[in-house]
């Protein structure tokens, strides 16, 4: 009889595990006007088109051509904003592109570059390809893990 018992509390925690695993997560939905302009330590910043290529628009007017194709975007936060992330004492923004595979296929390459500013100068972070098509909400590593600190 306790074989019994223990084997129906055994598929009780699996069904309960697998229902707790089939959750959605939480997803910031992406906004339904991409996030081209941000501020940035109070420098504001944006994000422009140049034949064809994503281009960051500094404060001076210059530009800052980023490794990604056109159309881009500022990563957003929780609350639809344009999410900042600060690793010691230096603001980082991230940048993402997201181009969906040709049919049939269903998934995406998404590019994402980060820029921080650092001693009043705007870098650039090495590139990142993944093959998703979510833009939302990153992880602080996506923001730092991308420099040489």
């Amino acid at each position: 009889m306790t074989r019994t018992y223990s084997g129906i509390t055994l598929l009780m925690g699996a069904l309960f595990s697998l229902s707790a695993c089939a959750q959605p997560q939480e997803q910031v939905p992406a906004p339904s006007t991409p996030l081209t302009q941000a501020t940035l330590a109070g420098q504001p910043l944006q994000l422009v088109e140049h034949e064809g290529q994503c281009v960051l628009r500094k404060p001076d007017n210059s530009d800052l051509k980023l490794e990604m194709n056109w159309p881009c975007q500022f990563t957003p936060d929780k609350q639809g904003k344009v999410q900042t992330e600060v690793h010691n004492s230096v603001p980082i923004v991230l940048v993402e592109h997201s181009q969906p595979n040709p049919a049939p296929d269903t998934d995406c390459v998404k590019t994402s570059q980060a820029v921080r500013l650092r001693d009043n100068t705007l870098e650039t972070s090495r590139v990142n390809r993944s093959a998703m098509c979510h833009i939302g909400q990153q992880d602080q590593k996506m923001f730092t893990g991308l420099f040489r600190w």
